[in-house]
């Protein structure tokens, strides 16, 4: 038969120390998981006073900021009124596109006026259909 020791059979300690392991990986199972549970939810809203506390340290960031750059920069005291570089390009080459688009789109309308204007001039009714086609 089977041993048996301190009067317990050898087929029930086996299932006793089996619940045991069980119990404790399932243990450990839990502590795993609720210490991967705390990092996944959301933490709650800081206090009023922490949130104050930040406001206040983000006005002082933004006025030592404003400080810093409201200090004359050194580069621009280098430069001296007897440095003449001449006309600057730069101010071509930016207002060149804008003055082209400015000037075709004035004369597309100065010119359909000016056809119109004629138009008119030259019919005895006035309107301004006059030389124009059927479908027009």
């Amino acid at each position: 038969g089977s041993f048996v020791a301190q009067g317990v059979p050898l087929e029930r300690r086996t299932a006793a120390m089996a619940r045991r392991r069980s119990g404790l990986a399932a243990l450990i199972l839990m502590a795993v998981a609720y210490l991967g549970i705390q990092e996944a939810f959301v933490p709650s809203a800081p206090s009023a006073k922490a949130v104050s506390e930040q406001q206040q340290q983000a006005a002082v960031l933004g006025a030592a900021l404003a400080a810093a750059t409201a200090l004359p920069g050194p580069v621009l005291a280098a430069r001296g009124e007897d440095d003449e570089e001449g006309f600057d390009v730069r101010i071509i080459i930016i207002a060149a596109p804008a003055l082209v688009a400015v000037s075709w789109a004035l004369f597309n309308v100065w010119r359909v006026l000016f056809r119109q204007t004629v138009r008119i001039g030259e019919s005895a009714s006035g309107s301004s259909k006059l030389g124009l086609g059927a479908d027009d």
